[in-house]
């Protein structure tokens, strides 16, 4: 009898019982679950407490899946078949699908956990990307809070350097007021080119430089430094070194001043040396090395491998001296973009020297076609220009007052508030606008547009920004709204004004 139900519904993994009306076990094969004959299914499981109902009902079919059947220390996942008949004769049929719902299991639980962990590194990039906002604002706001004082500190100290009326005493303190501001003012900055770096933001820019000035320029500033601490300078600068390089001098000039720096903090007796020379010029590419000597207290054996990472601590034998800076760190990015390398040695007590490599390209520019282009400049306008300065420091006003009526070329028109700028554009000729970026309750893109679109005239007014902005994503939005140039806070007055001569008719 059962034999003839299992040629009709026979398949791999299946066990067939044949039940009576109540359940009783007329045959089984007892392939999976064991049971005997004369047994009541019902007690076999719990499950199958279901047969009293449904074999009330005649010439049914029912389906159930993913059965969980357990006898003693087997567990079987299955499908399960009841047919009811009409003849006292009822035919239970089990699937044994253990391995399928298993692996289904698996893959599902799989297929989870991809999702949560999908859900998890979202999560964390939103995190992450809240923390970057955060530190870029942080950064930008503390960089605007800073620059104007230092600026106006910068000028006015230089200013004052002018006086001839202050003796030797005078002139030292405001040269260290002076080099204290730069060290602050190279603080700011390394803090911004850190942030720049991890964004992948720091470029180079390609502009002919006169390189033995910029060399006198450093070597001006830090023999100051040194001398402040009773420290001898040394210079050695290699004749045979180009007058002219292109490239990006900014840079090139912060990575000897970063090595200086570090040097002159780091000793206190002795001398500093610095020592730049010529390599070789191939291919109109000039390699120079530059090396910078101290007799300071040197750098332990265990950190020189950690020293171009950023924050990390050297300890120093120096009082009250020891450093989690950013310099040095800056310095070898900065010499791996310009495809150089750079090097340490040191001793502890007895000093220590950085060397670098650099390639840069030679330029064909040189003094004769210097003078030539010099020949063509006015030294001053001739009519005195109107410029319209629209700042709301006080402090920066005052400056900027100074550095303009200092050259007799300029009339300053002075206002603080975003609403005042058309007005006074519209009512009198404005040759050059000066524009900060701070303007309260006002973006300098909306102001720079609404001067762009009164009329052509207007649209070919200089406008000059004055930011505390200066990510290369900023200089872009500033460029695209018609501003024509970006004097980046803190600066100095020759920058400014050669940008004001540059720009104005």
């Amino acid at each position: 009898m059962l034999e003839a139900y299992k040629k009709k519904f026979h398949k791999n993994n299946f066990q067939y019982i044949l039940v009576d009306d109540s359940g009783c076990i007329l045959e089984s094969d007892e392939t999976i679950l064991p049971v005997k004959k004369n047994d009541l299914l019902q007690n076999s499981h719990p499950f199958f407490e279901i047969l009293s109902s449904l074999l009330l009902i005649e010439n049914e079919r029912f389906d159930f899946s993913c059965i969980n059947l357990n006898f003693e220390d087997l567990l079987f996942i299955t499908d399960v078949t009841i047919h009811s008949q009409n003849k006292n004769e009822n035919l239970v049929i089990i699937e044994d699908l253990t391995k399928h719902y298993s692996n289904y299991q698996l893959a599902a639980q799989t297929r989870n956990e991809s999702i949560i962990n999908s859900q998890v590194l979202e999560l964390k990039n939103e995190y992450l990307l809240e923390k970057e906002t955060f530190k870029n604002n942080f950064i930008a706001n503390f960089s605007h809070q800073l620059r104007n004082p230092i600026t106006a500190s910068l000028i006015f100290s230089k200013l004052l350097l002018k006086n001839n009326q202050l003796n030797d005493e005078q002139k030292n303190y405001l040269g260290i007021v002076l080099s204290s501001n730069k060290d602050l003012k190279d603080r700011i900055e390394n803090i911004l080119d850190i942030s720049k770096i991890q964004s992948g933001k720091l470029k180079l820019v390609d502009k002919v430089f006169n390189f033995k000035e910029i060399l006198k320029d450093i070597v001006s500033a830090y023999k100051i430094l040194a001398s402040n601490k009773s420290l001898k300078f040394n210079i050695s600068i290699d004749e045979r070194l180009p007058d002219y390089l292109r490239g990006d001098s900014a840079r090139l000039k912060q990575v000897i001043e970063n090595l200086l720096s570090n040097a002159i903090t780091f000793t206190n007796h002795g001398s500093i040396d610095l020592k730049v020379s010529l390599n070789y010029i191939r291919a109109r590419k000039a390699n120079i090395q530059i090396e910078v000597i101290d007799t300071g207290c040197g750098i332990p054996p265990n950190k020189l491998d950690f020293i171009f990472e950023r924050f990390t601590k050297i300890e120093s034998t120096i009082e009250n001296e020891n450093t989690a800076g950013l310099g040095l760190s800056i310095t070898e990015h900065i010499i791996s973009e310009m495809n150089g390398n750079i090097t340490v040695e040191s001793t502890i007590n007895e000093g220590t020297k950085f060397k670098c490599n650099i390639s840069i390209n030679e330029s064909l520019f040189n003094d004769s076609l210097k003078q030539e282009l010099l020949k063509n400049q006015l030294p001053h306008l001739g009519v005195k220009r109107n410029i319209l300065l629209v700042e709301d420091s006080e402090l920066m006003q005052l400056t900027l007052l100074k550095i303009l009526a200092a050259t007799g070329d300029f009339y300053l028109n002075i206002i603080s508030k975003g609403e005042e700028l058309i007005p006074n554009i519209t009512s009198q000729e404005v040759d050059l606008i000066l524009l900060a970026n701070t303007i309260h309750d006002y973006s300098v893109v909306d102001l720079a547009t609404s001067v762009r679109n009164l009329s052509k005239d207007h649209k070919k007014t200089p406008i000059i920004l004055l930011s505390t902005e200066a990510f290369q994503e900023d200089l872009k939005r500033f460029k695209k709204a018609g501003i024509n140039a970006v004097i980046t806070k803190p600066f100095d007055e020759k920058k400014l004004l050669d940008s004001i001569y540059k720009h104005i008719k």
